[in-house]
């Protein structure tokens, strides 16, 4: 606990500093960098070779949830994800990359901390909205779902094209290109 002089001359007042605690604030956005640029590898990876894959990451703010329940999401099959992985801890690279190459059906999902939560996610679309000319299902469902209350981005792998996107409130704000790398 420190003090600052309050407004009367000579009064001292307590104060708290947080600023660390904001300071985690900036750890989220470092989560969805890393997002970005794992799908960025793994779609270089895919341009190159033959194996064309496609994906769809959702990032949100899961945690809060009631009875970490998340509306809008209905889990295909069995969950793969039946132990902590998280995508902000360089020791989950390895393990990581692999999940994502499994090219399971349906969505991963991701909270704001980097943790995996589930993969083989169906979402449901309320809302149909425009995106680029070449784009399909996933990038439609990444519009819309990217536009749900609680999620922060919504991160897309062209299967045909190989381009990264990030999606954010109903457009996307960031692309990578494999073919402008090369």
């Amino acid at each position: 606990m420190s003090e600052e002089k309050g407004d009367k001359a000579g009064e001292l007042v307590p104060t708290t500093d947080f600023s660390f605690q904001f300071s985690a604030e900036r750890e989220f956005n470092k989560v969805e960098k890393k997002i970005f640029t794992q799908m960025c590898k793994i779609s270089e990876k895919s341009f190159k070779g033959k194996n064309r894959l496609g994906l769809i990451i959702v990032l949100g703010n899961f945690d809060n949830n009631e009875n970490h329940i998340v509306k809008g999401m209905r889990q295909i099959g069995v969950n793969p994800i039946q132990k902590y992985l998280n995508i902000s801890n360089a020791n989950f690279d390895d393990e990581v990359t692999k999940l994502f190459v499994q090219n399971y059906d349906g969505a991963y999902i991701i909270n704001r901390t980097g943790q995996i939560l589930g993969a083989k996610i169906y979402l449901t679309v309320e809302k149909h909205l425009e995106v680029p000319d070449g784009c399909g299902t996933r990038h439609i469902t990444a519009a819309s779902f990217s536009t749900k209350k609680n999620v922060l981005a919504v991160f897309t792998l062209s299967e045909e094209t190989c381009i990264v996107r990030t999606w954010k409130d109903g457009n996307f704000v960031e692309q990578f290109l494999p073919e402008e790398n090369e």
